[in-house]
């Protein structure tokens, strides 16, 4: 469920850019800022002072000045109902499915594997930790999904 975050959607008129694109605006509004993080959290995030962020100007929509956010369904987010019917239809066409890198505790991204299921399509898993839906998989890897995906892609 969760794309590349290389799409950028205003929330208010859902125009579109390429993370690139901001990239370059985030640059032009804060010349010369670069700080360094504290670490970095599990979600990817990295942890920064208030003080190293203070300054920092965010750009907002070219078209129409709202707030823009990657086109990804982050934690606690509405899945577009498209987004659900095209996973539903591609999975009604596979003849497996792969779950990388997620516990499936939200329900947005464990109703695929629950329908996997009952259509008897197997279901591997790769997460580093427990997974909601470990009951269910054919087969379940224990380790870092970079690590794994990396060797199967090598392998391939």
């Amino acid at each position: 469920m969760m794309p590349i975050i290389k799409r950028i959607i205003c929330l208010e008129c859902g125009s579109l850019t390429s993370r690139f694109d901001l990239q370059k605006r985030f640059e032009a509004l804060n010349p010369g800022w670069n700080e360094e993080g504290h670490g970095v959290a599990p979600d990817g995030d990295t942890f920064l002072t208030d003080e190293q962020v203070q300054n920092f100007q965010v750009p907002d929509c070219e078209w129409c000045g709202g707030i823009l956010k990657p086109e990804v369904t982050f934690f606690g987010d509405t899945v577009n109902r498209e987004k659900v019917n095209f996973v539903y239809e591609r999975l009604a066409e596979s003849d497996a499915i792969l779950v990388a890198g997620s516990s499936l505790q939200v329900y947005s991204g464990y109703r695929f594997i629950l329908t996997a299921h009952e259509k008897n399509i197997p279901i591997a898993i790769v997460n580093i930790g427990p997974t909601r839906a470990n009951h269910l998989a054919s087969i379940k890897v224990t380790q870092r999904c970079g690590e794994v995906l990396s060797r199967i892609v090598t392998f391939c």
